[in-house]
């Protein structure tokens, strides 16, 4: 059976999803998605909780839906589309969908082609010494190597050139396709052609504007989302503080993607900032981006260590199915285990242990950022979800 996948925060998942998701459909008999944990790319928690996140693609059409851990999830974009890329082929997806502002495969192809290339990274590394970010220290090499360098600054684009680079780098026999972004651009607030961008309906969400926001999401959800289910990273802020101030200087130096000398950067400006966004801007540099800031900051909250940085999970854990995808679990898929209960991950080795005990620590925190925090305990109990019994 033709599986196709894609990877997504859902946060939330609106009718830009759905449009990706019905496309998917055309490609293959399966859709498979793997999504983010309870903490996303940007250094910051989910809108909505991941269980919720499930539940709303499998009744928008996903077959499969699978989680990202907290430690991918909360990543570099290389780290996220690495994780990604591996656990939908362990799902066995021979195809991968992804959103595009250009919608030129071959010129995605052509542009992952160029970062595999030899020497690429050593001379963006050299660049990047000059003071810039490594992402524009990444553009200007690309661009003097025939690259348009506006496919890696599309946010799109970027990361699907980076899952076309994850499954070069892991040899993995899939075939990769896009489709064309319409109406609003990636974290746009307008709304273009009756479609938003994530980011705008996040921040009307947080204002408790759920009626308005759901006429931008697929209309199978409309009517779920609750106040209770929203989260805030405001909610978390003096515990962040209380618990950074609380750390010496070497206990930044092991963080995810740390460069050298910030871990002091890091300690000292966090015993002096007295909110979140004050702290991040004192880290800031015109070396760092924001988001890179935000995740060392939730990194070292959290417990995060580079231990599995830039490497891959050693298990897929589904949060629920469909009939259609429970026949696909069936059968054969790839190389690592394909969990549906908790208690088979006691049955494997102490790395992956050491994961989902991660996962359930970041579970408990982001509990306490829901409007109306939930207990701890809640990664272990949570249920499977089967699209048949939401109907």
């Amino acid at each position: 059976m033709s599986a196709v996948g894609i990877i997504a925060e859902f946060n939330p998942l609106h009718t830009g999803h759905k449009r990706l998701i019905d496309y998917a459909h055309t490609l293959g008999e399966t859709v498979i998605c793997v999504i983010s944990g309870n903490f996303v790319q940007r250094g910051d928690v989910a809108i909505i909780s991941k269980q919720q996140r499930a539940k709303f693609a499998l009744l928008s059409g996903v077959d499969i839906v699978a989680e990202m851990p907290v430690l991918w999830s909360m990543s570099t974009t290389q780290n996220f589309a690495l994780a990604g890329v591996w656990q939908l082929y362990n799902l066995g997806c021979d195809k991968i969908v992804f959103g595009s502002e250009c919608g030129d495969i071959d010129a995605l192809k052509s542009a992952a082609d160029v970062l595999c290339s030899d020497g690429f990274f050593e001379r963006a590394v050299e660049k990047a010494k000059s003071g810039v970010t490594f992402a524009v220290a990444r553009e200007q090499t690309a661009a003097e190597m025939g690259v348009d360098f506006t496919l890696l600054r599309n946010a799109n684009d970027n990361l699907g050139i980076e899952y076309i680079t994850a499954g070069k780098k892991l040899n993995l026999p899939i075939e990769f396709h896009c489709l064309k972004r319409v109406g609003a651009m990636h974290d746009s607030d307008e709304i273009t052609d009756g479609f938003v961008s994530s980011s705008y309906i996040r921040e009307e969400l947080k204002k408790a504007n759920i009626g308005y926001t759901e006429r931008f999401m697929p209309r199978e959800i409309r009517g779920i989302i609750q106040d209770e289910h929203i989260a805030d990273i405001s909610r978390l802020e003096n515990a962040i503080l209380c618990s950074l101030r609380t750390k010496t200087a070497d206990d930044f130096k092991n963080l995810p993607d740390i460069s050298e000398g910030l871990h002091n950067k890091i300690y000292f400006s966090a015993r002096v900032a007295t909110s979140l966004s004050e702290l991040c801007n004192m880290i800031k540099t015109k070396r760092y981006t924001m988001a890179r800031i935000r995740r060392l900051v939730l990194s070292a909250f959290l417990g995060f260590d580079s231990q599995f940085f830039m490497t891959t999970p050693p298990y897929v854990r589904v949060l629920g199915f469909s009939e259609q995808g429970l026949n696909h679990l069936k059968s054969p898929q790839g190389i690592i285990p394909v969990i549906t209960r908790t208690a088979q991950i006691k049955e494997l080795d102490a790395n992956a242990i050491r994961i989902f005990e991660t996962e359930c620590r970041a579970t408990d925190i982001y509990n306490l950022s829901l409007r109306h925090p939930l207990e701890c305990g809640t990664e272990q109990k949570m249920k499977l979800l089967k699209t048949e019994e939401l109907l």
